[in-house]
């Protein structure tokens, strides 16, 4: 809790007068006196943030010249690992730190830069274009607790076209998907789902979880897209950036008792208006037409270990760079409580 008391103390003014207005409507911070007008951001982490930093980095160098982005991927863990060593510029996760990692590190603060929708896909073959559940049924079919269609079907009093074994395709790498995911699952046993079944989700909340025998666990965000497109009996979850050429499954939110596509639109609508703590679950909000699983996505810099350069990127993708994000299928924050948490944080740094 110290870590987040702490953050909500940068001031948006603070952010106003830390700035200069450039050409075009950018956002400009100049290097301290002294200091080199070139450098690298680098970035790590995340598979779900990684497609963004690609594009923010392609984008963020016309705007800049002299400064770059070097982004990598490697796992929410590994993002959140190397920025609190001093080892990367800023670290990408797409799940919100656990307590003890915010206890343990309070020079690293955590910003809030997009938002996602975790989906669950389908192979087209399973039932063509048009699958509905709820979290017991993605609880039973993820742990394990049926392993075929016709079970699915007798269990849940629905009909779907495919026979035969359920694939299920998994995250082998440590992921804040899996988190993400997990912890929606979790959810299955507070609520009152449709169907009438009830299943409880017993794997725990973590990065890299067990899962039972017989899944098909494979690295990233892209492999297991991959293995659901190829596998006509497969299931599995992505970010919503990974969705395009599989059958997303409309899902059950509790919280406002309707059945939700994921998209753009949907997860916005997910963020309150009121948002003062960036690890605040968006997860079946009650707000009307929001998606379930809706989430931020977040970068972790170092305030020990901060450049000039690393803010200027920052609050570039913060304002000019969330123009940029629907190219890749995620979630733009602009003009929401969490862009504006993410610039009051900013307008309390100095970057050396």
């Amino acid at each position: 809790m110290g870590s987040i008391l702490r953050q909500k103390k940068g001031l948006f003014v603070g952010f106003v007068l830390g700035i200069i207005l450039g050409a075009g409507g950018l956002i400009f911070i100049s290097p301290p006196p002294n200091s080199a007008t070139g450098g690298t951001i680098t970035t790590a982490g995340s598979s779900t943030v990684y497609p963004l930093s690609q594009q923010w980095a392609v984008y963020f160098g016309l705007d800049n010249p002299g400064l770059s982005v070097s982004p990598s991927t490697g796992g929410s863990g590994v993002g959140q690992s190397l920025v609190a060593q001093g080892l990367i510029d800023v670290g990408a996760t797409s799940s919100y730190p656990k307590e003890s990692y915010i206890n343990e590190n309070p020079h690293v603060e955590i910003l809030p830069i997009s938002a996602d929708a975790l989906g669950i896909v389908a192979n087209p073959a399973i039932n063509g274009s048009e699958i509905n559940m709820d979290s017991d049924m993605v609880v039973a079919i993820f742990q394990r607790n049926i392993t075929t269609w016709e079970e699915f079907e007798t269990t849940f009093g629905v009909q779907i076209q495919q026979t035969g074994s359920i694939n299920v395709y998994v995250r082998s790498d440590a992921s804040g998907t899996t988190s993400t995911f997990a912890k929606w699952l979790e959810t299955a046993d507070e609520n009152i789902n449709p169907n009438g079944a009830e299943f409880e989700w017993k794997l725990g909340h973590e990065e890299a979880i067990s899962f039972p025998a017989g899944v098909q666990a494979v690295d990233g965000n892209q492999g297991v897209a991959a293995g659901v497109e190829t596998d006509e009996h497969a299931i599995g979850y992505v970010g919503l950036a990974f969705i395009e050429g599989l059958v997303p499954v409309r899902l059950y939110n509790p919280g406002n008792g309707e059945w939700v596509m994921p998209s753009i639109a949907n997860a916005v609508k997910a963020i309150p208006s009121n948002l003062t703590d960036p690890g605040q679950s968006l997860m079946n909000s009650e707000i009307e037409g929001s998606y379930p699983i809706a989430r931020l996505l977040f970068y972790m810099i170092n305030t020990e270990n901060l450049r000039w350069y690393t803010l200027r990127y920052l609050t570039w993708c913060l304002v000019h760079g969330q123009k940029y994000i629907p190219e890749i299928g995620y979630v733009p924050i602009n003009n929401t409580a969490a862009q504006y948490y993410s610039l009051s944080v900013l307008g309390s740094l100095q970057g050396s």
